[in-house]
């Protein structure tokens, strides 16, 4: 698992009031503990606060809504080289993997992303504060294949 030279972050965003687009809220909860040495955190708002969060750790596992991926709500995408439809590209006001080069470019230690996953929610503007039935049903799924990911990572790390 991750060693005490590697400071990892488990990051999940997404706005509560905004159904599906919470369940990179949700999965981060559920994940929060399970993993010894590895941090968590939830953000509702991710803009240029991102950097004070980040900064300083080795590697981040980033859990987010998606939409326009071509996959099922509740569909889980791996997401590695910054393209894609990332709902935070649009929704959180900035693009991730920019923010990782902006914090660089500023001299901040950004961590590298050890994993971005992206979770299929097809509409992105209803309100609501409990997920959709799909995805209320793909959730056990989704907290077993992206813990099972993070674990695998882990090792490599």
């Amino acid at each position: 698992m991750a060693g005490k030279e590697n400071r990892i972050l488990i990051l999940g965003l997404g706005n509560p009031i905004l159904s599906d687009d919470g369940v990179g809220l949700l999965l981060t909860e559920k994940l929060e503990g399970k993993f010894s040495g590895v941090d968590t955190a939830s953000l509702t708002l991710a803009g240029m606060e991102l950097l004070d969060i980040l900064a300083g750790y080795d590697h981040v596992f980033l859990i987010d809504a998606a939409t326009g991926t071509g996959g099922e709500p509740g569909e889980l995408k791996e997401i590695s080289d910054g393209k894609g439809a990332l709902h935070l590209f649009t929704s959180h006001g900035a693009n991730f993997f920019d923010l990782l080069k902006l914090g660089r470019d500023m001299g901040l230690k950004m961590p590298e992303p050890a994993a971005v996953f992206g979770i299929e929610i097809g509409n992105a503007t209803d309100f609501g504060t409990v997920l959709s039935p799909a995805l209320l049903l793909a959730l056990p799924a989704l907290e077993t294949a992206i813990t099972s990911r993070i674990e695998q990572k882990l090792t490599a790390l």
